[in-house]
């Protein structure tokens, strides 16, 4: 069976997303003051926030929990960008949210049918 290019394209930008959140998780979970400062910043202690994101960005890659990973993640990237006055920073949070969510309609197509419903 032929997939999509749409799907295709999902997963890539999914992939994009899990792998810098991922990668913004294992710097939290290592704890070195340099490399917190590189990566979202909420006022949590560094390990909690490394497991929550890292659990989240494991949801968010499994087909079955990606909607409940995509809602934990976009929580996340709001709470990093609430805390922000840099307006370069304050606008991260909300690209990576947008492809996080694109990658989420292209790589399942029905879930984006309940949405055109109610806008029609």
């Amino acid at each position: 069976m032929k997939t999509s290019p749409f799907v295709w394209s999902g997963r890539l930008l999914s992939g994009l997303v899990v792998s810098f959140v991922a990668a913004d998780a294992l710097l939290k979970l290592t704890g070195r003051p340099d490399l917190l400062r590189a990566g979202i910043e909420v006022a949590a202690p560094p390990a909690l926030l490394g497991a929550a994101l890292l659990i989240a960005a494991i949801l968010y890659a499994v087909p079955r929990t990606a909607l409940l990973g995509a809602v934990l993640l976009t929580a996340a990237l709001a709470l990093s960008s609430a805390g922000q006055t840099d307006p370069s920073r304050l606008l991260f949070g909300a690209y990576v949210a947008l492809l996080l969510w694109a990658g989420l309609f292209l790589r399942k197509p029905g879930l984006g049918q309940p949405v055109l419903r109610v806008i029609r």
